[in-house]
């Protein structure tokens, strides 16, 4: 499976809601750093910061979809550019957010992902800028 593959295979778990398909695909030390702009922005590092970083985004927004809209590897790195959906289930407010997502992928699992506002920023962090 190459690295576009399990990038997107990962993705797909957090679509389905499964946390822990999502933990079973990447790297029992995957690093997640979030957007700067996000409300519950940080970087979080193992299973279980992540487990309870992503379960706390499912239960925060319902009906949420990462929706891949390129997905390229760029030198060692797998650059996703996702438009983001949901709806706030206190609010009731439909969100949508557009944003990057550059993963590592070393040996065949995804080690790492950082958040970025523009293709632009995580090309530049990929070294392709």
């Amino acid at each position: 499976m190459s690295s576009e593959e399990r990038v997107r295979d990962a993705i797909n778990a957090i679509n389905r809601g499964d946390v822990d398909g999502f933990l079973e695909r990447t790297d029992p030390a995957f690093e997640w750093k979030a957007l700067e702009q996000s409300p519950i922005a940080g970087t979080y590092r193992g299973r279980e910061e992540v487990r309870a970083y992503v379960e706390e985004w499912l239960n925060t927004f319902g009906d949420v979809r990462l929706n891949v809209e390129e997905l390229v590897e760029v030198n060692d790195h797998v650059l996703v550019v996702v438009r983001g959906s949901g709806w706030g289930k206190a609010s009731g407010v439909e969100v949508e957010n557009r944003f990057c997502q550059l993963w590592t992928v070393s040996e065949g699992v995804p080690t790492r992902m950082r958040e970025y506002p523009t293709r632009d920023e995580a090309l530049a962090a990929a070294g392709a800028a």
